[in-house]
Order: structure tokens, then C-alpha cells, then sequence
């Protein structure tokens, strides 16, 4: 497998993951506040920012890391498609 493909993969859960962990911590600070108080609350909510900051700094690494085309493999595909059909991977027409 491509090695951009893993990472692609790899980051897009390590982003999946912090996102739940945003959502759960604060959703407990909602439910623990009114039983233990602010200082709690506010330590839930800190954790979720902290975690919400994560996941869109590893969501901007994987922009920079995942393959470009969509699926991997395609540039090579029609490249080839493209050879068998007309002997030459040129796309564009010369001009005369």
C-alpha cells in the first residue's frame, strides 16, 4: 500500500478520534457542572478546546499528506489507458 495512503488514513482517525474526545469532554462538563462546579466544568471545557485544537492542526497535515485525485493510483490509470489507446500520454493537441 502507498505510504501516503497510511498516513492519509492514520491521520484521518487520529482527527475522527479528537473530534469524539471534543463532543464527550464537553458534554461532561456540561453534566458535571451543576455537581461539582465551575472549576470542573471549566477543566472539561479546556480539555475539549485542547482537543478540538488538535484535531484541526492534524486535519491541516493530513491536507498537505493525502493524495492528490481523489483515490490513489487514478493519474497512473488514465495515463496508461491513455498509452494503450494512443500510444502517447500526451493529453493536449500540438498546434500547427
Amino acid at each position: 500500500m502507498n505510504p501516503r495512503i497510511t498516513w492519509h488514513r492514520v491521520l484521518v482517525t487520529v482527527v475522527v478520534v479528537l473530534l469524539v474526545l471534543t463532543v464527550g469532554f464537553y458534554v461532561a462538563s456540561i453534566v458535571l457542572a451543576p455537581a461539582d462546579g465551575r472549576n470542573t466544568a471549566g477543566l472539561f471545557v479546556g480539555w475539549a478546546m485542547f482537543a478540538m485544537v488538535g484535531a484541526i492542526v492534524f486535519g491541516i497535515i493530513d491536507f498537505f499528506v493525502r493524495p492528490l485525485g481523489g483515490r490513489s493510483g487514478d493519474a497512473e490509470v488514465i495515463a496508461a489507458a491513455e498509452e494503450a489507446r494512443t500510444g502517447s500520454t500526451r493529453t493536449q493537441q500540438q498546434t500547427r
